[in-house]
């Protein structure tokens, strides 16, 4: 009989560890985005980076790759940031649309991460469907496994 427990559970580490490296390389691109944009607009003259790329846990088991805008409002007399998360729309590529506020070189910056990003959020949706089908998979075959019990009765 094959031992599920002992195939299922492999399975599932390797799959978590390939998602967590995946989250990681979100973060990395993250600070490589901010570096490369701070060092262009400041060629530029300028300080404030409109766009910035969020990498937040939203459930236990899920991590969200996304953009978002920076706004400063003044409050009190500070300036203090306050970021709005940009509409991703469908499946995980940003719309060319959605960053039509960031120009130059900086907007040609944000294309090339987003496309970076949009492999990533494929990669990673495709991982957790794939362990969602493992678990279900193995929960099933311990359903089946708990009906082989030997018929007793009579015959139809």
């Amino acid at each position: 009989m094959i031992d599920i427990e002992c195939m299922t559970e492999p399975s599932v580490e390797f799959l978590d560890a390939a998602y967590q490296e995946l989250v990681e390389r979100a973060k990395r691109l993250a600070e490589q985005y901010f570096e490369q944009a701070q060092q262009f607009l400041g060629e530029e003259g300028k300080s404030h980076v409109p766009a910035l790329i969020s990498v937040q846990q939203i459930s236990p088991n899920a991590w969200g790759f996304y953009w978002v805008r920076v706004h400063y409002v003044r409050e009190d007399g500070k300036g203090n940031a306050v970021t709005r998360k940009i509409p991703k729309g469908p499946r995980h590529k940003y719309p060319q649309g959605a960053f039509s506020f960031v120009k130059g070189t900086l907007g040609r910056l944000v294309r090339n991460y987003e496309n970076r990003l949009a492999e990533l959020r494929q990669l990673a949706a495709e991982n957790r469907a794939l362990r969602k089908t493992t678990l279900a998979w193995a929960g099933r075959h311990q359903k089946a496994l708990a009906l082989e019990t030997p018929f007793e009765g009579e015959l139809a």
